[in-house]
């Protein structure tokens, strides 16, 4: 092919052509293919077991929302009244707590809130009746604690009276009053927990402060989680310090706190907390591709659920409006369940840290969990089907472990069966296809995947695009700024032409092109 030709070959952006024009006819004008999304996999709801199965459809149904959101929000709430009762042990492989950090993306309207104000509705609940006593509960604090210092003044003022005119304190009288003021200091009142049992943009020090005077068990749970990754916590200076302490927590470690100034420093050991982040798809991108949540081995402790969008699918024909999540008999069992074990008494000890029972996996139960295991392990060699996501892979089975057991509690069940282990063999199947799906989408370059998903919206309104119509765009593509590099770039990849020019010569108006 002559210099002509090549030079004809690369055809401005926009310019209408003719392949007749091109010398000999080889010239191959099919578009430059684009990355396919993955579909999302289907959320195994039947794996979740008699109470949280039918509780997460009925719920799905209800507020009209995505299934695997419902579950995952179910989950959340078991997890969280769970914890702080129970510990899990893996046969002779370890043992640890039964917390869970899940991850839910979806796109904003697809009522999170709503969903997730459904499955923690017990918890509220008791969170309101805590407040409704706080207040009564601070005052009598308050009352009791200026008792008690002015009780201690009154042992020093005795001291100080006997000695006036006298001698100083002799070592004796000193040890006496030592004694005296240490058992009426380890009688001082002690303020009311704060009645929340769940918080939305901590950071390691206010969880530290929580776990410490509050409940030893809690819950990091939001339906905006832009909030959080948003808040002081997630700061450039606190960032580090929060996932740290998440990470800990997850593990069951202490945390510890070193400050200067006397008494602020610490071990806190013996406190759970589970997490449940609901965010739209473009804080999900930037999450999942922080490199710093992935290295610090945060990210891969996640359970992270994706499904399409029922947005625009949500229709009231044909549904009675006296059925609600309030009348179900599905969604009323589990909150019983719920309830009931919210309201069980923590089992602590005399330094206010957790002594949870322990459920162990063995036998043939264990077995199962061992093949289970294995089979992960053989996957994470080099070109093995799970590599790529290997982090989250390597704790796969130790949440395999958390979720049976916490199927267990919730059903009332003695010990974990083979086949709590089995089905959750089965969530964790989804949860490996849904993390290993969304890491080879996140390695797709950025702005093919946007381009695709611009693509994808003009088909769906029209088949054309004016420059009128920016606004009308998704917001990650709402200004000329960000539209026309995507645009030029599908148009230079063969999948749009331009049918009208603005005064300053700039592409006014696209169509899709129809490839046969």
């Amino acid at each position: 092919m002559n210099q002509d030709t090549i030079e004809q070959a690369h055809i401005p952006v926009g310019e209408e052509h003719d392949p007749r024009d091109i010398d000999n006819g080889n010239i191959d004008l099919s578009p430059e293919p684009l990355p396919l999304a993955p579909e999302p996999q289907e959320y195994p709801v039947d794996a979740l077991g008699p109470v949280l199965g039918p509780a997460a459809r009925r719920i799905a149904y209800h507020v009209q929302a995505p299934l695997g959101m419902a579950c995952q929000s179910v989950l959340g709430a078991a997890a969280l009244v769970v914890q702080g009762h129970y510990n899990v042990k893996r046969g002779n492989i370890g043992s640890g707590p039964v917390s869970l950090f899940l991850f839910t993306e979806a796109e904003s309207g697809e009522r999170k809130s709503t969903v997730d104000n459904a499955a923690l509705a017990p918890v509220r609940a008791i969170e309101a009746e805590q407040r409704e006593q706080f207040d009564n509960l601070m005052t009598q604090y308050k009352a009791n604690d200026e008792a008690w210092e002015l009780r201690r003044k009154s042992i020093i003022a005795e001291v100080e009276g006997k000695g006036k005119g006298k001698q100083a304190l002799s070592e004796e009288q000193q040890t006496a009053l030592g004694e005296r003021l240490a058992g009426h200091d380890a009688k001082r009142p002690k303020a009311p927990p704060i009645p929340n049992l769940t918080f939305s943009e901590p950071t390691a020090e206010g969880m530290y402060k929580h776990l410490k005077t509050n409940r030893p068990s809690a819950g990091l749970y939001s339906d905006e989680a832009i909030g959080f990754f948003g808040g002081h916590g997630m700061s450039d200076e606190a960032r580090g310090r929060t996932i740290e302490a998440l990470c800990r927590l997850w593990d069951g470690a202490p945390l510890t706190r070193t400050r200067g100034t006397v008494g602020e420093s610490g071990i806190l050991a013996g406190r759970r907390l589970s997490t449940h982040l609901m965010m739209q798809p473009v804080v999900a991108e930037k999450v999942l591709g922080d490199t710093l949540l992935q290295g610090q081995g945060f990210l891969p402790r996640f359970l992270i659920c994706r499904e399409n969008s029922l947005i625009g699918t949500r229709f009231l024909a044909d549904r009675d409006p006296r059925d609600s999540v309030e009348n179900d008999d599905a969604i009323a069992a589990y909150r019983r369940r719920i309830d009931s074990l919210a309201r069980q008494p923590l089992p602590v000890n005399d330094s206010g840290e957790l002594e949870p029972q322990l459920l162990t996996i063995e036998g043939h139960s264990f077995s199962v969990l061992s093949e289970l295991h294995d089979g992960i392990e053989s996957s994470l060699v080099p070109n093995g089907e799970f590599y790529d996501v290997r982090a989250f892979a390597s704790k796969a089975t130790e949440n395999a472990s958390r979720l049976a057991a916490v199927m267990a509690v919730i059903e009332e069940c003695d010990e974990i069966t083979a086949a709590h282990i089995e089905r959750a063999g089965q969530l964790i199947a989804y949860y490996l296809e849904t993390m290993k799906a969304r890491t080879e989408e996140a390695q797709q370059d950025q702005q093919e995947r946007h381009a695709r998903d611009l693509l994808e919206w003009i088909n769906t309104h029209g088949g054309k695009l004016n420059q009128r119509d920016f606004k009308r765009l998704p917001s990650a593509h709402r200004s000329a700024r960000k539209a026309r590099p995507l645009l030029d770039w599908l148009a230079r990849a063969g999948y749009l032409r331009s049918t009208k020019h603005g005064t300053s010569g700039k592409t006014a108006e696209w169509v899709v092109v129809t490839h046969v």
